[in-house]
């Protein structure tokens, strides 16, 4: 007996005819979703502090504070897949994606990054400090790994696409330090963070690059004016916009929401992305 009970499909379009030859059976485990919050209160504590120190901190950097937090808050998102099998990785990295300008004549960019290395034991002001630190070196030309990165990427394209899922093989499924070889170590960590807001876009998904093994990335949109209900009444609200791209096989729902309640609670009462362990969400299982 068959598993199903099936008959033709009768009067196909063009369109589905091909589409059924052309693409695979659904392989990918990808998982989307939009977390809205109220920016005032964060823009007014970046403001603060910009007025008493100087430092310019933007909503990205806290966006990253704010998520090395929630990963310490909710550990079981913190793996990776190996053999068919999560691990815990035992430090928290922050992953966030850097513009360069590209040479040539048509303004062109090109993207790089800086790592957050044990972001979670770094202050809002020090993950500022080490962005702009890590950007300028990387858009002065004087981060290593981008340059080797860049000379690896003139290798042809049929070499580069048997080259990657070998590297990846050995430094995830292996678990080996290709250093020596002068590969780096772990290239997108825990978690990454890309800004679309410095586009004035608000929202957009990112997909997950073959050689990376971290399984959530958020994309911080552009604060905007928008509708919101305060008292009973509807006014104009400042409202950021973060999506994320998880990986299923890692991030369910239910690891969805509680992530994105820390995350949010973090970020509407931003005192606490000053402390050394902010607390999640009140009423929020931190587990």
């Amino acid at each position: 007996m068959p598993q199903l009970d099936l008959e033709p499909f009768p009067h196909a379009s063009t369109f589905r005819r091909i589409a059924a030859a052309a693409w695979a059976a659904p392989n990918d485990p990808t998982i989307y979703g939009v977390l809205t919050l109220r920016a005032e209160p964060l823009l007014a504590h970046l403001a603060a502090h910009r007025a008493a120190t100087g430092q310019r901190l933007t909503v990205t950097h806290a966006v990253a504070r704010a998520a090395a937090v929630a990963l310490s808050h909710h550990r079981d998102l913190n793996a990776v897949v190996r053999f068919g099998s999560l691990h815990l990785r035992r430090d928290i990295d922050i992953f966030l994606q850097v513009a360069l300008p590209a040479e040539g004549p048509d303004g062109a960019v090109d993207l790089s990054g800086v790592m957050l290395r044990r972001a979670d034991q770094l202050s809002l002001a020090e993950v500022g400090a080490r962005v702009a630190e890590g950007a300028q070196k990387a858009r002065a030309g004087e981060d290593p790994e981008l340059a080797r990165g860049r000379r690896t990427a003139d290798l042809p394209g049929w070499l580069l696409r048997l080259l990657f899922p070998v590297v990846r093989f050995l430094q995830t499924s292996l678990n080996l330090d290709l250093r020596p070889l002068g590969l780096p170590r772990d290239p997108f960590g825990s978690l990454q963070i890309t800004s679309l807001g410095m586009m004035s876009i608000r929202m957009g998904f990112a997909p997950f690059f073959p050689m990376a093994t971290s399984p959530i990335i958020l994309m911080v949109g552009a604060v905007e004016d928008a509708p919101v209900v305060e008292g009973g009444q509807v006014v104009v609200g400042k409202v950021l916009t973060i999506c994320a791209s998880a990986d299923h096989r890692i991030v369910d729902g239910t690891h969805c929401a509680r992530f994105a309640q820390t995350l949010k609670g973090l970020l509407e009462a931003p005192a606490r992305l000053d402390s050394a362990v902010a607390p999640v969400a009140p009423g929020q299982d931190p587990r």
